[in-house]
């Protein structure tokens, strides 16, 4: 007990141990204690009986307790609604209503530019994180994402870049080309205009989760459609 709580103190400082009946931490620290004691889980296989000192022989097996510790949290957070699970490796996330864990879960991201699919395949990786600021950071790398992705696309500059990528997905002149190219001006207004890629005086600064789940699930639909119609995952 006293190795647990030293090791604890050292890896996982912002919790009280031995945990207080009275406070509740936050959410992030719960789930930084649950991935701390996933770490060391495992499970204690009875052997052969020792007669001379009377005892068992004890082996351990790792995976079957990870197992069985991360059914057993996951059991809890069902049965209180908690939109959190541990995954098979004993790291938390969140999760994420059916229809958006699915585009984000199968998205593929082949762009043919390595530092945009790095980019978007981090946005996607922290943004089931259940900490608040992993989930900024994917918004923020999501917008890098989109910035880049309107340079793939042969032009003089970059205003003629982004109108050729957007030609690809639909025809230039119809409806839903227009619709793209108003939705675009408006993404890239709302990167300028919020701190989301920039950190001046002048910008305003996202005030909670909500706004930054609305405006990531948005611009990542946005880039799903540009992706998809330009045959660059999707």
């Amino acid at each position: 007990m006293q190795a647990f709580s030293q090791v604890l103190g050292a890896e996982v400082p912002w919790i009280e141990w031995p945990l207080s009946p009275n406070l509740v931490p936050d959410t992030p620290v719960i789930l930084d204690l649950l991935e701390f004691c996933a770490g060391a889980a495992g499970e204690p296989i009875q052997g052969a009986y020792h007669s001379y000192y009377r005892h068992h022989h004890l082996s351990w097996d790792r995976d079957a307790g990870l197992a069985r510790f991360v059914a057993d949290v996951n059991l809890l957070f069902r049965r209180n609604a908690v939109a959190y699970e541990l995954t098979a490796t004993g790291q938390a996330r969140r999760l994420l209503p059916q229809a958006i864990a699915n585009t984000i879960g199968w998205a593929l991201f082949q762009t043919g530019d390595a530092e945009t699919d790095r980019l978007l395949e981090a946005a996607r990786q922290r943004f089931v994180s259940p900490m608040p600021e992993d989930r900024q950071d994917a918004l923020e790398k999501l917008w890098d994402a989109f910035e880049r992705l309107k340079t793939l696309e042969p032009g003089v500059n970059k205003r003629a870049q982004a109108d050729a990528l957007l030609d690809r997905v639909a025809p230039r002149g119809s409806g839903f080309r227009e619709a793209l190219g108003r939705e675009a001006v408006e993404l890239t207004s709302i990167g300028n205009s919020f701190r989301i890629r920039h950190s001046e005086t002048t910008q305003e600064a996202l005030t909670s989760l909500d706004q930054v789940d609305y405006l990531f699930t948005r611009m990542f639909a946005f880039v799903r459609v540009i992706l998809k119609g330009t045959g660059r995952g999707g």
